[in-house]
């Protein structure tokens, strides 16, 4: 038997033939790819190199930040001396031989089913990094209670710092740099704390200031 053909309904038959890629097709598609590759390669490395060399200002950025908004809550919640018959400056600027510190009398953070009570923190330079130190809240500003070193909480705000100078703010006197060498308590209730405090901070080099309202 003989196989059998079909016929086109139409009489005859197109005849189709598969075209592909000739070889310079396909070496410039790969040279095309190339560029492209190497285009964003270039660009991811750019991007790396740029957050690789903006991370560190950004942390030194942050712990700026930081600090200073440490600095500027304990200011905002400095004691009125009138209020609770303060012997001791609310606000002291202390220089000596191991540099300067600044010193509040501050109103501690409420505690639950307690009265209000005062804290004392201080703020100084210690091998090179800034710290703060807080007494345990008392109800009375005692300047020679008895404080144990584990009482007292340290934090280290920010590392790299050389030296902080202070400067206060006095009616009729205008910015005034004071040089006392020891808490000094007074007779009577001490005055009223100075309206603002200016602090420089020395840190690698750079001077970085910041003006804070006290109470």
């Amino acid at each position: 038997m003989r196989p059998t053909t079909r016929s086109c309904p139409s009489g005859g038959c197109a005849h189709f033939r598969g075209r592909g890629f000739t070889l310079l097709e396909l070496l410039v598609a790969i040279s095309v790819l190339a560029i492209i590759a190497v285009i964003a390669w270039r660009g991811l490395d750019s991007l790396a190199a740029t957050r690789a060399r903006l991370e560190p200002e950004a942390d030194n950025a942050r712990a700026l930040v930081a600090c200073f908004g440490q600095l500027e809550r304990d200011a905002q919640q400095v004691a009125s001396p009138s209020l609770f018959a303060l012997r001791l400056r609310p606000v002291q600027v202390l220089v000596g031989d191991a540099g300067t510190a600044l010193v509040f009398t501050r109103i501690a953070a409420p505690q639950p089913d307690r009265a209000i009570s005062l804290q004392t923190v201080t703020y100084q330079v210690v091998d090179g990094v800034l710290v703060r130190r807080a007494n345990p809240p008392t109800r009375i500003n005692d300047p020679t209670q008895n404080v144990t070193a584990e009482q007292i909480e340290t934090a280290r705000l920010l590392t790299g710092v050389s030296a902080i100078h202070v400067r206060v703010w006095q009616v009729n006197q205008g910015w005034v740099a004071p040089a006392s060498v020891a808490p000094q308590t007074l007779p009577g209730i001490a005055a009223p704390p100075p309206a603002g405090v200016e602090i420089v901070i020395t840190r690698d080099g750079q001077d970085y200031r910041r003006v804070l309202l006290v109470g």
